[in-house]
């Protein structure tokens, strides 16, 4: 195959898969945007939008917490069986939001440690903190991957003169290695944050989708379209559409500011 024959052959692919991820998003906004009005009149959307915004901040939040000092330890240190624990970490980042949803409810539920939880005054099921531990279940291993592969990237030097100019690893981490990754901790927190805020399976299966309790902007979605109330369903849709466009336009400034 000739060279102009494999760039056309390049654009074409490129075209159809414009086409494909493009048009569907343009023809939801384009019937959406003057449902966005109606939506923010309803009490019931806009629960699910304040719901959703805290428990995903939240779970963001924890998220961030714990991903630092998981991906520092699956990149810097050489414990036992260290392929092993990070396949067992990743694990959920292939699994069916479904499958982690009913997990999460054996786990969480009665069958679990649901009892327990319970006397301490902690309630998962069918509640707004299960709705918290759905998300960080889910995109906590998206954000451990994405910190370990910043960590790698940044490399060893740094933290190698620090250690020899005597820092020890609590400094050399604090001082040298959380301001390496600083974009790209904000980065994956934006990315982690957006993905909470769509989160639908493993939500559901644990929180359930009650209204005006559990009813985040998917559920919410969801509950529309299945009353048959399209035009409230496509309008909370296209502020989702919104916010992630949004989203991918932080990372995408983060992504250059990195690489200047």
């Amino acid at each position: 195959m000739s060279n102009k024959r494999f760039s056309y052959l390049l654009i074409v692919t490129l075209s159809i898969t414009l086409i494909f991820i493009f048009t569907p998003l343009v023809l939801l906004v384009i019937r959406g945007v003057p449902n966005i009005y109606k939506c923010v009149q309803s009490k019931e959307i806009l629960f699910s939008i304040k719901l959703s915004l805290i428990t995903s901040i939240i779970s963001t939040l924890i998220c961030l917490v714990f991903s630092i000092p998981v991906a520092y330890t699956l990149e810097r240190s050489n414990i036992r069986l260290k392929k092993l624990i990070q396949i067992l970490i990743l694990l959920p980042m292939s699994l069916p939001h479904m499958i982690s949803g009913v997990a999460l409810l054996l786990f969480l539920g009665n069958l679990g440690i649901g009892g327990f939880l319970s006397k301490i005054g902690l309630e998962f099921v069918f509640n707004p903190k299960g709705i918290v531990a759905a998300q960080v279940f889910v995109n906590f291993p998206f954000m451990v991957n994405m910190l370990t592969i910043a960590m790698k990237e940044s490399g060893y030097k740094m933290e190698f003169i620090g250690r020899t100019l005597g820092c020890n690893r609590w400094q050399t981490f604090i001082y040298i290695t959380i301001p390496l990754i600083k974009n790209s901790l904000i980065s994956s927190s934006i990315i982690v944050w957006s993905r909470a805020l769509g989160e639908f399976g493993a939500v559901i299966m644990l929180a359930g989708a009650t209204s005006m309790k559990t009813e985040v902007i998917p559920t919410a979605i969801f509950m529309n379209m299945s009353i048959g109330d399209l035009d409230i369903a496509i309008g909370v849709a296209t502020i989702l559409i919104f916010i992630s466009i949004i989203s991918m336009f932080l990372v995408e400034i983060m992504q250059k500011s990195k690489s200047i």
